[in-house]
């Protein structure tokens, strides 16, 4: 088994390139995995190619839990992959430490982090909701802008009338079948 220590830090905005070196200086890894500051969720090839690097037994260095994710769903996800993989992640800022070979003790720390992920996915939303509603009180929220015309609308009517493949509908009027039946519906 082996036993890597591998650095993971995401460079800030006031960063420049060189100052890579500088955040491992101080520290010895057989690893180093770097995202710039725009990469988002979707889009973080250094950390895909960490999860890829890593085997059982390695060590995982982060400074704080805001460098390797802004998101508590995003961090719950990345922690259980990691630790599935039988790596240890350990979080410098906060002296925090998941060790893989403690599970009895990861799980529910895990499982309150993913719980805390969910309440903050329901307060968006609900602030959301106040925020539409509000808008929409005040006459200014309009809702998404409609992709067809009224006479587009009274086109593919008249061409789903006539026994006209929604599948072809939807191509030629560009939008989504989904979308077609729903217009469809609205009559």
């Amino acid at each position: 088994m082996r036993l890597h220590r591998i650095k993971y830090f995401r460079l800030s905005l006031q960063e420049s390139e060189g100052s890579a070196e500088k955040k491992t200086s101080h520290d010895v890894f057989d690893a180093v995995f770097c995202d710039d500051p725009a990469d988002h969720a979707a889009n973080r090839p250094g950390l895909e190619r960490l999860i890829r690097y890593t085997q059982c037994g390695d060590t995982v260095v982060v400074d704080s839990m805001t460098s390797l994710t802004s998101s508590t769903e995003q961090l719950c996800t990345i922690t259980r992959r990691l630790i599935e993989k039988q790596v240890t992640l350990e979080f410098l800022n906060e002296n925090l430490v998941f060790r893989h070979d403690c599970l009895e003790v990861m799980e529910p720390i895990i499982a309150v982090m993913e719980l805390i992920a969910e309440f903050e996915r329901a307060a968006t939303r609900e602030k959301q909701a106040i925020g539409i509603a509000s808008a929409k009180m005040r006459g200014a929220y309009r809702g998404r802008k409609k992709k067809l015309s009224d006479n587009q609308v009274v086109s593919l009517i008249d061409r789903a009338g006539t026994g006209e493949s929604k599948s072809k509908l939807a191509r030629d009027f560009e939008i989504s079948r989904q979308t077609l039946y729903r217009y469809l519906r609205s009559t």
